[in-house]
């Protein structure tokens, strides 16, 4: 098979659905051998590796914040494919209430899913990629980890801190692990389809290019990020927002 990613290995967190679902597809496609990562979605997981073929994927459950998971996680995917040359860390989500009332075991829960995850993964995998000559990792942070938002303030504290995360550990892994990141506003993936009709519709007025993004739209940008066309690029956070944090 042919491809920007032919021969790779791709291990995407979070991948049963949505963003992750689309850049495991996408990969795929590219030549990449994928390890679909999932915590209860064991149904849209399976569905996600029989689109891709059986023989160039494997759905493997994990809960990417507790470490033993994330262990057996990468030991899974190396004793079916051999290593790891790309790590995508995209598991996240968000928890209610969210706001600055939210109680500590909330926050805690936000901050372990969407910052912990993907200093645990990178901790794992790393040393892997680097045995094997190096690799790339993209995490998924988020525009409010910029911007801000009072409705999901731990939220955005996380991604914040991801993004943070991402060039500090730029810096460490270098020269032979690219880190990157992804940064989207509101993509339509089930998180945001659960805002409901009007404030969906709020999103797509307060976005210059008036819509909502699909979840293949970011997995194109992780696969620039991961392929060769990149080959220059670390530490660096990709906005993939149609201008709403222009606003």
């Amino acid at each position: 098979m042919n491809g920007k990613l032919k021969g790779k290995v791709a291990l995407v967190t979070g991948s049963s659905r949505g963003i992750g679902r689309a850049t495991a597809i996408l990969f795929a496609k590219e030549g990449a051998n994928v390890v679909v990562n999932y915590k209860s979605n064991k149904k849209e997981a399976d569905e996600v590796v029989k689109i891709i073929g059986d023989g160039n994927a494997i759905a493997i459950k994990a809960d990417v914040t507790h470490g033993s998971d994330v262990k057996l996680l990468i030991n899974e995917t190396v004793k079916k494919f051999g290593g790891i040359d790309i790590l995508i860390n995209n598991a996240g989500e968000i928890f209610r209430p969210g706001d600055w009332k939210s109680d500590q075991a909330t926050w805690q829960k936000t901050i372990d899913t969407n910052l912990t995850s993907a200093w645990l993964m990178i901790r794992e995998a790393a040393p892997i990629m680097q045995k094997n000559g190096g690799g790339a990792i993209v995490n998924t942070v988020s525009v409010y980890g910029f911007l801000g938002a009072a409705a999901v303030l731990a939220y955005t504290s996380a991604k914040g801190g991801l993004i943070t995360l991402t060039k500090s550990f730029a810096k460490e892994l270098a020269p032979s692990i690219r880190v990157n990141a992804v940064a989207p506003s509101n993509v339509m993936t089930d998180m945001v389809k659960g805002a409901g009709p009007a404030l969906i519709e709020q999103f797509r007025q307060e976005t210059p290019l008036k819509r909502i993004a699909e979840p293949v739209e970011l997995a194109k940008a992780m696969l620039f990020l991961v392929s060769d066309d990149a080959s220059y690029v670390t530490g660096e956070v990709l906005v993939v927002d149609g201008g709403y944090s222009l606003k």
